[in-house]
């Protein structure tokens, strides 16, 4: 390979072995990668190791580049012998080692600033440029050495820039996480092989050779052979992979070390105890945290057994605990005590670990043992704060209980005695002070019953039952009773229960239906105007489970967004401005939120300030079992016309979504225009409407207005007409006979009830073709019962006894409960109404022993107690009681849970309000229902004396009009049997039978008190 030194015709030309220039670019790559790993272990490095690790590493780093320039040099071929000399070719070996030393002493420091990079780089490239040059220097040959300024210039230049290059690269690979294959490294170590023989080859070009006149001083010059490059080869290879493998080796044991340093110094500082024993319980190991936590010094514990800090009441614990590690197992956090130096004990958390070597086997216990005894403290101190809470807790139910008995036994002789005079004749204002009263003590009955539940709710002493129910039944007959406080506000109750969601459900209805009566209290209360619909929709199913969410929508006054959360805290609400207007105490939506949360949902609302608000929450309940099918009268409603006339829409689509139950065909209409002509078309086309649904209180023409006309034109006089009306007006159900109305139904009404009234006006049951078919038409009655009332307080045998008396019942009273199992077992009673709270025995006790004697298993027993508290209620039933009834208590609350005790056929009642007063006084609002028969029970008695002052003459005029007035007002409640004896006397006097029309008074008057017992009761 032609050299290129010696072009002219003076100088001798030389030549390149590319064999031996390969392996001199070679050994320079190995050089500088064994320099850039030899630099890591030189910064590493402390003390003598560094000056160990500086020398040696210079020693592999100079022999390496000084043998990249010695092969370099045996490449090049000259036409004549070459010599080396020995002495300067060793100065220039330890130009080599010196420039080496200085490389790697800069990239050792800490910080390499550019003034060190700047001097070490020209200190470093001197060094090898000097290395080279003097190399030259040591051939003895028959030729003149001469150099070329420029090539000469360049080659030390560039010797310079890979001293930079090199003390960059290996400064910033020196650190230990930069492994010796990191492929950093590796492209480090090829950039700088490349370079260095680039500096030695650039300064090959820049010598002549020129052959000389006198001869070669050969004094102490050596030739080399191909064998003395084998051996410096060799020895160079060998010295590299020396430094590179001991810098690996040194790194990984440094790793390790560094590893142990770390762990030690974390088993150092660790402020808890750590010990090492052997299988033989000697301990081995004792780090400062033991010697905190236990007392003793390493020096006075180490080859001594650990059993010396076990407590003597746990001895052998330790050895038990040993033998377990010692067969592989692992103990965490076990909690014990362990004895200090000074004798005390302390409570600690030990885990143990087996520690094991190489072959697996156990070889000695490791433990970890930390001081819990602030801990232990303060648990103690918690279950001590918990049975304080507890005790308190349990001292405020206590409280709460006794407070609740002694206000319910005088208000259960206020609530009671006053409904009992209410159904007496007052004068206007004796009535009106009554009723004042009545209302204070109900509101009064209604504080203490949310004080009670909100404690009971507070500390978690509220359980849900889990009956089957009604959910669509409930949900009606909680609206339609809060449907007349809305309608005399003018604002229309609305009640949406989706087609698909399930009838009979399990859960708790008597939650339910508080949750539901507050919502719709508070929409009826803060909703001047316009609607509240009440929505239930199924929102998904889970196997035998459904999940309802609930929705009470109005479009009252709304809620500030910035005030929604505040409504759910107790004794708070949007604004004090409402306490003031509307009344409340704050805890009705923080009680809805939290029974909400017990039965699995969450309460929410959204409002905006003067467009209305929604309530709404979802919860799961249990399936029941599916109820039977329709009866056939129902079933034979498919495919029937029908046509609902109402001015609003959403009242339309409910009664379209309920008559599409069962299959009919149903057109609507917003108002009484075009009706008649929407109803002629259909007759003219041969498909008439089976019967028209109609709105009682519509704008411009009412209900009525427009059943007269109907019913007035002869092609349409026989179309069979359904009235339903928001609130129910005096007068409006014996408006429905006069005019031919066949059904007359006040809303809400319930799916059940819609389809058995159509089914009733279409004449498909049995039912009296004279009647207007009304709720109480279709509703179920009871029978008299033999009643024994055990109770010691006088004032509430007679209220108890006054109630019962007036519902047709016959009633036994005794003072005691021993007395009570006497009279058991003297007479049979269809239910015992037994007071808890008695002398000699009480209810509890009365009821065992009823229970044990024989025959008195299946005897009905009903509590009467003042504690209104679910644990009261649970010992009750637990004691074999079949109910339970918290005092005060109201008549209809009275005869419900009596008569619900016992199994009724059906009959007809004077009246029939049950469902209407159970639902008001769940909503708070039983004054309403007194308002709507007020009127009729006060003038009841003055009617009755003016029918009998008229039945004393002999005059038929003052007797069909006295009948006639009557007749109207009994059928307004729905007094049916009532009016009709008074339609008999009335068709009597107007056929001149004055005698006849006298002959039924003592059947009216006879109707007539079992109507005022009904309604004062």
């Amino acid at each position: 390979m032609p050299g290129g030194v010696n072009r002219g015709r003076y100088w001798m030309s030389g030549s390149y072995d590319l064999g031996l220039v390969v392996l001199s670019v070679v050994i320079a790559i190995l050089a500088s990668g064994a320099a850039l790993d030899l630099a890591g272990r030189v910064a590493a490095a402390r003390g003598r190791a560094r000056a160990i690790w500086l020398g040696g590493g210079a020693f592999a780093m100079g022999l390496g580049i000084w043998s990249m320039h010695f092969i370099g040099m045996e490449a090049f071929r000259l036409p004549i012998p070459v010599q080396y000399h020995l002495p300067t070719v060793v100065v220039s070996l330890l130009a080599a080692i010196f420039a080496s030393a200085v490389a790697l002493f800069v990239v050792s420091r800490h910080a390499l600033t550019r003034l060190r990079l700047l001097t070490g780089s020209v200190v470093m490239g001197a060094g090898i440029a000097a290395m080279h040059y003097t190399g030259m220097a040591a051939m003895r040959m028959a030729a003149t050495l001469t150099y070329k300024p420029v090539p000469f210039t360049l080659s030390v230049l560039i010797a310079i820039i890979v001293a930079l290059v090199a003390l960059l690269l290996a400064f910033h690979l020196r650190g230990e996480s930069v492994r010796a294959w990191d492929p950093r490294k590796i492209g480090s170590s090829l950039l700088m092989g490349a370079a260095i023989p680039a500096m030695h080859y650039t300064g090959m070009a820049a010598a002549h050779f020129a052959p000389a006149v006198n001869a070669a001083d050969l004094t102490a010059a050596l030739s080399v052979s191909s064998l003395s490059v084998v051996a410096v080869t060799s020895s160079t290879f060998v010295v590299l992979a020396l430094a590179l493998g001991t810098s690996i080796v040194d790194r990984h044991l440094a790793a390790q070390a560094g590893m142990l340093a770390r762990f030690a110094a974390i088993v150092e500082s660790s402020h808890d105890a750590i010990i090492a024993a052997t299988i033989d319980g000697t301990v081995v190991a004792w780090n400062p945290g033991a010697q905190r936590l236990l007392g003793y010094r390493a020096d006075e514990i180490l080859g001594r057994p650990i059993a010396l800090i076990e407590p003597p009441e746990r001895r052998g614990e330790v050895a038990d605990l040993i033998a377990r590690i010692a067969g592989g197992e692992r103990v965490d956090d076990r909690e014990t005590a362990r004895r200090r130096k000074d004798g005390s004990v302390i409570d600690v958390s030990i885990t143990y670990s087996p520690v094991r070597d190489r072959a697996a086997e156990v070889t000695a216990i490791s433990a970890i043992v930390r001081d819990i005894t602030e801990r232990k403290r303060a648990e103690a101190a918690l279950r001590e704060a918990h049975a304080a809470a507890e005790r308190a807790a349990n001292a405020k139910a206590a409280f709460l209980a006794n407070i609740s008995h002694e206000i319910r036994t005088p208000m259960n002789a206020v609530l009671g005695l006053t409904e009992l005079v209410l159904g007496t004749e007052l004068q206007a204002e004796q009535r009106r002070q009554l009723e004042l009263v009545h209302a204070s003590g109900e509101g009064l009955l209604a504080i203490l019953n949310d004080v009670l539940d909100f404690s009971k709710i507070e500390g978690a002493h509220v359980e849900l039952e889990t009956i089957t129910f009604d959910l669509s039944g409930l949900v009606l007959t909680t609206a339609r009773l809060l449907a007349i406080r809305a309608a005399q506000q003018g604002v229309e109750l609305v009640c949406d229960v989706a087609r698909d969601v399930p009838h009979a459900l399990m859960g708790d209805p008597g939650r339910l239906r508080q949750v539901l009566t507050n919502l719709i209290g508070n929409a009826i209360k803060f909703t001047p105007t316009g609607e509240i619909i009440i929505a239930v929709a199924v929102e998904r199913r889970d196997g035998d489970t459904v999940v309802l969410r609930f929705a009470v929508r109005d479009t009252g006054i709304g809620i500030p967004v910035e005030k929604q959360d505040a409504i759910f805290e107790a004794f708070s609400q949007a604004d004090v401005s409402t306490t003031r207007k509307y009344g409340g105490t704050g805890l009705g939506l923080a009680i809805c939120r939290q029974l909400v949360q017990l039965m699995g949902g969450e309460l929410r609302v959204a409002s905006q300030p003067g467009r209305g608000s929604e309530f709404a929450f979802s919860i799961p309940l249990p399936i029941a079992p599916a109820a039977p099918p329709p009866g056939r009268s129902r079933a034979r409603l498919a495919g029937r016309r029908a046509l609902v006339v109402d001015d609003n829409a959403t009242n339309r689509q409910l009664v379209r979504h309920m008559l599409g139950a069962a299959d009919i065909v149903t057109d609507e209409a917003p108002d009484a225009a075009g009706v008649l002509e929407v109803l002629r078309r259909a007759r003219d086309g041969g498909a008439p409407y089976g019967f028209v649904v109609i709105d009682a209180q519509m704008p411009r023409r009412d209900g009525f207005g427009l059943a007269t006309d109907i019913l007035a034109e002869p092609g349409l006089a026989d179309t069979r007409l359904l009235m339903l009306t928001s609130g129910g007006q005096r007068g409006d159900a014996q408006r429905c006979r006069e005019l031919g109305i066949q059904g007359y139904l006040t809303k809400p009404v319930s799916q059940v009830e819609l389809l058995d009234a159509v089914a009733a006006v279409l004449g498909l049951t049995q039912s009296d073709p004279g009647e207007v078919v009304t709720r109480f038409s279709i509703a179920e009655a009871r029978r008299s019962l033999r009643l024994l009332l055990a109770e010691d307080n006088p004032v509430n045998q007679e209220v108890a006894t006054a109630m019962l008396h007036k519902r047709g019942h016959h009633v036994d009273v005794v003072s005691n409960g021993r007395e009570a199992v006497d009279a058991v077992t003297r007479t049979s009673y269809d239910v015992v109404l037994m007071d808890i709270q008695m002398p000699e025995l009480d209810g509890i006790a009365a009821t065992r022993a009823i229970r044990a004697s024989s025959g008195g298993k299946d005897q009905r027993i009903v509590a009467l107690t003042a504690l209104a508290s679910g644990a009261e209620k649970e010992r009750c039933l637990a004691a074999g009681m079949n109910g339970y009834l918290s005092k005060p208590f109201k008549a209809h609350e009275l005869f419900a849970l009596v008569e619900d005790a016992v199994a009724r056929p059906p009959t007809t009642p004077p009246v029939d309000l049950e469902a209407f007063r159970a639902t008001m006084r769940e909503a708070g609002a039983e004054q309403a229902v007194d308002g709507i028969v007020a009127t009729f029970v006060a003038t009841l008695p003055q009617r009755l004396e003016a029918l009998a002052t008229a039945t004393g003459g002999e005059d038929a005029e003052p007797i069909q009009r006295a009948a006639h007035a009557f007749k109207s007002a009994a059928a307004t409640l729905g007094a049916n049997a009532l009016a009709t004896l008074l339609e008999d006397v009335e068709a009597a006097a107007r056929a001149g039978d004055v005698a006849g029309a006298r002959g039924r008074l003592e059947s009216i008057r006879s109707e007539a008190r079992a109507v005022l017992d009904q309604l004062h009761g």
